[in-house]
């Protein structure tokens, strides 16, 4: 398997092959089918020219909008960063977040708009969402951007009206589910202190009766790790996509995970394994390493200050639903992503080259120097690689593999 990081192509090749892109100078001139696989190797991006230098990743064309439906919340999770309340977002303040974002979108050059509903727990409050997005839609195609939508759940909230609703909406659907067992219930427990694992699994599979095929968001800590080969089999069964992301650390919640670092790495293997014995037919370059992409290049680890709003139920708008308490403008400004670029008091979530222990990374382009929120924490600094470096490197090539493995598992002549 063969990955060249300044253009994300991953490749299974034979050992012949191999051996041609070893010593691609030693190929004979006289051997056509050489010749013909070196120029195959150089349009994969798999051979690189001696003078030619990659440009960094462009922009995003997408801008995103994570819009807090809802303060409420049947959950206590253990690393949430939200002070739960019954409030709610108004349908007034909804429609100007949707207008503030399509504002930012046409003075920003986007070419899409995609919303985040989410709280809280945003199912709660299905009329809003629908409300809301069935207005964005239609700004979007009066205004020529291509919209999309997306709600987050935790999953035991998804009764079958809800969902009838969520497939009308034409919406993906994302639920947080940590384990199948006390993995789980440790640390997301109901507002009672019971397990919530049970109804968040039975949310998912009716979710799948109804058609829809959510994407299962994992939140990886210590505590939970262990429980990730029998989540992610079980996952597989159901043929669900999932993102494994790793726990941030909050204000007296978790501390960050560099702390349990050959825990973690040995957790995450264990995962790994499951999913070797068994590759999806889809990749998952950017689904298992938290916000690490070897599939996409990026010069920021996210989109805050980028292409990011976050607007809470009030009509604030801040940089990171992490800081949602910090907001920096409201719904009112005309161009609320300008005034977020702009904004040099909050976090900032600098170009990975601009980061001391990241510049002449090889991986930076698919790291881009970890989350600057949980930087600044560990380090009270942004301009620094991530605490979680050594995890990351350590598990790059085990992704990698993978990719590869699952490559030749499509390939059924492959030797």
């Amino acid at each position: 398997m063969v990955f060249v990081p300044s253009f994300s192509r991953v490749a299974v090749v034979d050992r012949a092959t191999w051996a041609l892109l070893q010593a691609p100078h030693a190929a004979p001139a006289g051997f056509p089918a050489a010749q013909e696989a070196l120029a195959a190797a150089y349009g994969l991006g798999l051979l690189v020219g001696e003078a030619e230098q990659p440009a960094p990743p462009g922009a995003a064309e997408t801008l995103v909008a994570w819009v807090h439906i809802t303060n409420a919340c049947n959950l206590r999770c253990t690393y949430c960063y939200l002070e739960k309340s019954g409030e709610s977002m108004s349908s007034e303040t909804g429609r100007q977040a949707v207008d503030a974002t399509f504002r930012s979108a046409i003075a920003g050059g986007f070419k899409r708009v995609e919303l985040k509903y989410a709280g809280g727990e945003a199912a709660l409050n299905i009329r809003r969402v629908a409300e809301l997005h069935r207005y964005a839609m239609a700004r979007g195609a009066e205004l020529g951007v291509a919209t999309a939508g997306r709600i987050l759940s935790n999953g035991t909230t998804l009764t079958p009206r809800r969902l009838a609703q969520i497939a009308e909406l034409g919406i993906e659907l994302m639920v947080s589910l940590d384990g199948l067992d006390e993995h789980h219930d440790q640390q997301r427990p109901t507002v009672r202190g019971s397990g919530s694992v049970a109804s968040a699994m039975a949310g998912v599979r009716r979710a799948v009766s109804y058609g829809i095929r959510p994407t299962i968001s994992i939140t990886v800590t210590p505590q939970s790790v262990s429980g990730l080969p029998m989540l992610i089999d079980e996952l597989l069964d159901l043929q669900l996509h999932f993102t494994l992301n790793f726990v941030r650390p909050t204000d007296g919640g978790p501390a960050s995970i560099a702390e349990a670092e050959e825990q973690i790495i040995a957790g995450m293997r264990e995962a790994y394994r499951v999913i070797a014995a068994r590759p999806p037919r889809y990749s998952l370059l950017g689904s298992l390493l938290d916000r690490t992409n070897l599939g996409v290049g990026h010069r920021h680890t996210c989109g805050v200050g980028e292409n990011y709003l976050v607007f809470d139920h009030r009509g604030n708008v801040a940089k990171c639903q992490m800081l949602i308490d910090q907001p920096v403008t409201t719904v009112a400004a005309g161009d609320p992503l300008a005034v977020i670029r702009a904004d040099q008091i909050g976090v900032r979530n600098l170009p990975v080259d601009e980061k001391e222990g990241c510049r002449s990374c090889e991986w930076r382009y698919w790291c881009a120097g970890g989350c600057a929120v949980a930087t600044y924490r560990a380090a009270d600094r942004y301009d620094v690689r991530s605490p979680n470096c050594r995890i990351y490197k350590a598990l790059y090539h085990d992704v990698l593999r993978l990719e590869g493995m699952r490559l030749l598992a499509g390939q059924p002549h492959a030797a």
